[in-house]
């Protein structure tokens, strides 16, 4: 018979790993994967209704999901180009896209309420640079815009057309806002200001932060009395409204912030960086509710929902992760994580790799792949440039007289798109390396047969 001391102790190490291996099945489920795209996932939104949710990709797609439960419902097609945002107007009537295709679109809600998939949008218009952020005004008459080219568009819905630009950031502008009773406009941008715009008029009104870097999101509370906002050398800062003075500085981690969500109701905050972290901050006390790794690589948008304390994260994955915010370890995702077909760990080929890298995240090599930003090159030897059945191509390249081969392949990646095809939605990759393109050439003439 075993000592009473060491039995004792044996118990105390069962029921620890006990309550270890519980705590592993309770993760397990704590974690939640929602796939419909075929690129990374920029934008996230949530209906004034809050039955849909919209995300969009890089995948030049914007997906509609049903909520409770989350289901893909519909997938709209209208961008040339990753769409980098997506809003839903308060009054329930549209839904508003724009990406690195300059154009804003609308999409009706009837429409997509009655799952109509062969939708067209109404192109509100565009800048000359990417749009990087859209806001509706309280009352859903008005779009703001932020955009690459440095301005804030200002567009009227029932005229459908641009009433006023916004000039006066240096460099691109990253968020905008309107105030609560739709007389202010606030936007943020590269030059490191959250300036202030009266609606109306368009006038240049104060910068109310001036930071040494760029803003890249921000949240008003004027009731509240703060300013919080996220910057590209990673801070997190919360500064009083009415005054110069600052209630919360979290700088110890120099990983630019992407993401933000305020959840007003629930009196939280959250805010992704580029590594994946979450910090949630309680906007009473301005306490931390959580800091975990959410995802491996940068969260580009994050929603919370107050319903079931969840949280969903946009990134470099095809689809959306949903955490359970209170009901998991903070520190259960391992670095640097599982591979991604554009980063694979395993050793494979040097065509295999700049593959995966170059080309991965836009094409598939099987003969029914879908839901890439392009089409699959699946026996693309020998085959005419746009022509394959069943993919949007653009103008450009309908019109081209080009035929994939060694020779014209070697070519796209050594010129680059813009030259060898000018006009076309396809992104601008180059190989300066003649060995690399001569790998990748070799790689795709076997794996595309």
């Amino acid at each position: 018979m075993l000592p009473k001391k060491i039995f004792l102790k044996d118990i105390i190490i069962i029921k620890l790993i006990m309550v270890s291996f519980l705590l592993l099945i309770k993760t397990s489920h704590s974690i939640e994967q929602y796939t419909a795209h075929g690129g990374p996932v920029k934008g996230l939104a949530v209906s004034a209704s809050n039955n849909l949710m919209a995300s969009a990709s890089f995948d030049y797609s914007v997906v509609i999901w049903d909520l409770n439960p989350i289901k893909e419902k519909l997938t709209l097609i209208g961008h040339d180009a990753a769409v980098n945002t997506v809003k839903f107007s308060p009054n329930n009537d549209f839904l508003a896209s724009g990406g690195d295709d300059n154009n804003i679109l609308l999409w009706a809600l009837k429409d997509i309420n009655n799952l109509n998939e062969e939708i067209q949008p109404i192109k509100l218009g565009n800048h000359r640079g990417k749009i990087a952020d859209l806001e509706f005004s309280n009352n859903g008459r008005y779009l703001i815009s932020a955009s690459w080219d440095g301005t804030v568009g200002v567009w009227d819905l029932k005229k459908r057309k641009q009433i006023n630009s916004l000039v006066g950031h240096k460099g691109p502008v990253y968020a905008v806002k309107y105030s609560k009773d739709n007389k202010h406009i606030y936007s943020s941008g590269y030059d490191g200001d959250i300036k202030l715009w009266k609606a109306n008029s368009g006038e240049y009104v104060r910068p109310i932060v001036k930071n040494g870097w760029g803003i890249s999101k921000f949240e008003v509370d004027e009731k509240l009395n703060f300013i919080a906002f996220g910057s590209t050398d990673g801070q997190i800062k919360i500064n009083k409204f009415d005054k110069d003075e600052t209630i919360l500085n979290i700088k110890e981690d120099r990983v630019p912030i992407l993401s933000m969500y305020y959840l007003e109701n629930e009196n939280m905050i959250s805010f992704g960086n580029a590594k994946g972290r979450m910090i949630i901050l309680d906007t009473k006390k301005w306490s931390l509710v959580r800091d975990f790794n959410a995802v491996n690589g940068p969260i580009w948008d994050n929603i919370l929902f107050p319903n079931d304390s969840s949280l969903i994260v946009a990134g470099l994955d095809d689809f959306l992760t949903r955490w359970q915010i209170f009901d998991f370890p903070p520190k259960f995702l391992e670095r640097p994580g599982p591979a991604r077909r554009f980063n694979p760990v395993k050793e494979v080929s040097n065509g295999e790799k700049q593959f995966a890298r170059k080309c991965s995240v836009c094409h598939t090599l099987v003969e029914n792949g879908k839901k890439r930003a392009g089409p699959t090159l699946y026996k693309i030897f020998g085959r005419k440039a746009g022509s394959l059945e069943g993919y949007k191509y653009s103008k450009a390249l309908i019109e081209s007289d080009i035929i994939w081969n060694e020779e014209s392949i070697n070519r796209l990646f050594d010129e680059g798109p813009d030259k060898v095809t000018p006009g076309t939605k396809m992104p601008i990759q180059r190989m300066k390396k003649i060995q690399d393109r001569q790998d990748l050439v070799m790689f795709l003439k076997k794996a595309t047969n």
